[in-house]
């Protein structure tokens, strides 16, 4: 599947080589960990992911993907300077993954945001681990580690990997935390 990857990578002419040398990395990282994770879906996805510029007088965030558009926005001018561009890439290729309909891992209809944004986060820093010395989302990881206590990594796992909100809603219901 890997070598799908690459060739999806090579023909999407939207993305930089150098963007497709880094993607390609952390895809073959994150497949070394997560040997189980199925890559269908990115595969699809990198066939036709378009790379649009953020700037800096509009937007605060140095990237951010849209599933439905299927568009990665890039602060180039910050993810050259003030940020863990290894931690960014992998996040937002992380989102790109879990990536279905209009939401990501289990995020649907932003019922489940920023338990998501947390996950993400916890998978990005067990990957790629974070240089910078801003914490990203510092209270979505402590709810989301005090969740995964609760319920188990194995649910939230699954949950993420397989857009299985249903299942993540059941077993916090079960667990008796309030949504």
């Amino acid at each position: 599947m890997i070598g799908e990857i690459e060739a999806s990578l090579q023909q999407n002419p939207n993305i930089t080589q150098e963007l497709k040398e880094n993607f390609l990395e952390l895809i073959n990282l994150f497949h070394e960990k997560f040997k189980g994770v199925p890559l269908e879906n990115l595969n699809n996805r990198l066939k036709t992911l378009t790379i649009e510029n953020l700037n800096r007088y509009t937007s605060n965030e140095v990237s951010k993907y849209d599933p439905m558009t299927n568009t990665l926005k890039i602060n180039e001018e910050r993810l050259k300077s003030d940020v863990d561009a290894k931690h960014i890439l992998m996040y937002e290729l992380l989102s790109i993954l879990t990536a279905k309909d209009n939401y990501t891992g289990f995020n649907f209809n932003h019922q489940f945001e920023a338990l998501n944004i947390g996950y993400t986060e916890i998978l990005t820093n067990y990957l790629v681990g974070n240089e910078t010395e801003e914490f990203v989302h510092a209270d979505e990881i402590i709810a989301t580690n005090l969740i995964s206590i609760s319920i188990g990594n194995d649910i939230l796992l699954h949950a993420y990997f397989n857009n299985d909100y249903m299942t993540l809603t059941k077993s916090l219901i079960e667990a008796g935390i309030e949504l």
